[in-house]
């Protein structure tokens, strides 16, 4: 039996008979064996030359620390990363212990931490295979002004952009996978209605111009399509929306009332909720390849009674949902489409969303916003005091 599966089987058989003071010992001995099992680069940053050598050693650095996902050292490692910096424009490299060239590459962005943080990825990728975060953003909704609005910021918390000022509020947000455009439902007519904003130029549209309502936008993969809720047939449906040629097609054929829908990476399915009468649970219909195709549609049974805001992983084996448990809200990663069930976070955690290289995941709890390692365990908040924040979304 798995490890895991069998500590919370003993906690769970002796949780009236164990003293308090022995839960955090299997507690630590649970995250040491498992962070043991992650294997990570010992990798030391060397020195960076250039007038502004030392500001770009620093900032690469910090990047590289907040992801986690190497082991820095100042003693023997196996990767030397080097760099020279003038003007904020920046030429890192990657090499290892014996010399060999991995990595060089010149980054001209007009800012030495844009640069630093573009390098910071590229060396994660370079090392793991695994896309770095540090250039990834996550999209979120506070009501630190007031009204719910929607903002940006990096995965450390930091760089915090609003980016909506709508009287009426905005919720709802997704990001496309170049974080070049936020989708989001706006009220700002009285009714709910997607806006599609484009955050380079400044300049928004409403998605669709059908009568009734629209919610809960989810960007496809190529950011070319969204998958949206809409009532202008009458009861509301799942439809996918072409933004190129602005026509949409119904997936979805329900008696209840769908919600969140999330793309599969391949972008043939979209994963979303629908309550009929019963509790919300999850369905996953296929998207037809042209109008002419029928969308088939099945339920997704994941052994839960409440599922909401679903979310596939990167590589299409996982989904991440919001179920509730002892009255409470919390999060359940499952493998896809059959496997075993993990629960992540209890106690109010809500609205999950994986990282681009799927070792993360980020979710609301108790109005703030926690960065959290699927497989390690270990978690952190990154935001917090920034009003009450929900429904965060990361770029993919």
């Amino acid at each position: 039996m798995h490890l895991t599966r069998l500590i919370a089987i003993l906690l769970l058989l002796t949780s009236q008979a164990v003293p308090a003071f022995t839960l955090p010992s299997w507690m630590r001995f649970r995250k040491k064996q498992e962070e043991s099992q992650v294997a990570k680069h010992r990798v030391s940053v060397g020195d960076f030359t250039g007038g502004t050598g030392g500001s770009a050693r620093k900032a690469v650095l910090t990047a590289l620390e907040t992801t986690r996902e190497l082991e820095l050292t100042t003693e023997t490692a196996q990767y030397l990363i080097t760099g020279t910096s003038i003007g904020g424009r920046i030429t890192g490299r990657v090499s290892t212990a014996a010399g060999k060239s991995i990595l060089e590459r010149t980054y001209a962005a007009p800012g030495l931490d844009e640069n630093a943080s573009a390098f910071a990825d590229d060396v994660i990728l370079a090392l793991t295979g695994k896309p770095g975060l540090a250039t990834s953003r996550i999209v979120f909704v506070s009501d630190r002004s007031g009204q719910p609005q929607i903002y940006l910021c990096a995965p450390d918390g930091h760089e915090v952009l609003q980016v909506t000022h709508h009287p009426h509020g905005a919720v709802s947000p997704t990001l496309s996978a170049d974080a070049s455009a936020v989708a989001y439902t706006s009220y700002r007519t009285g009714f709910p209605v997607v806006q599609w904003l484009d955050l380079a130029q400044g300049w928004e549209r409403t998605v669709t111009d059908t009568p009734g309502s629209s919610f809960g936008a989810a960007f496809s993969p190529d950011g070319q399509r969204l998958a949206l809720v809409m009532s202008f047939l009458g009861s509301p449906e799942i439809f996918v929306t072409d933004l190129t040629t602005n026509t949409a097609a119904c997936i979805s054929d329900t008696t209840g009332v769908p919600s969140s829908p999330a793309w599969h990476p391949d972008g043939k399915q979209v994963i979303f909720s629908d309550d009929r009468g019963d509790g919300p649970r999850l369905y996953v219909a296929e998207v037809p390849e042209n109008s002419q195709s029928q969308a088939s549609l099945v339920r997704w049974r994941t052994g839960y009674h409440f599922c909401t805001d679903p979310e596939f992983s990167p590589d299409g084996k996982q989904v991440a949902f919001t179920t509730r448990l002892g009255g409470e809200l919390a999060i359940v990663v499952k493998g896809w489409p059959n496997g075993s069930s993990q629960i992540i976070q209890r106690g109010g955690a809500s609205h999950p969303s994986w990282s681009p290289d799927g070792r993360y995941l980020c979710y609301a709890q108790h109005g703030s916003l926690y960065l959290h390692h699927v497989t390690a365990g270990h978690r952190r908040a990154i935001l917090e005091k920034h009003g009450r924040i929900s429904e965060p979304r990361w770029m993919k």
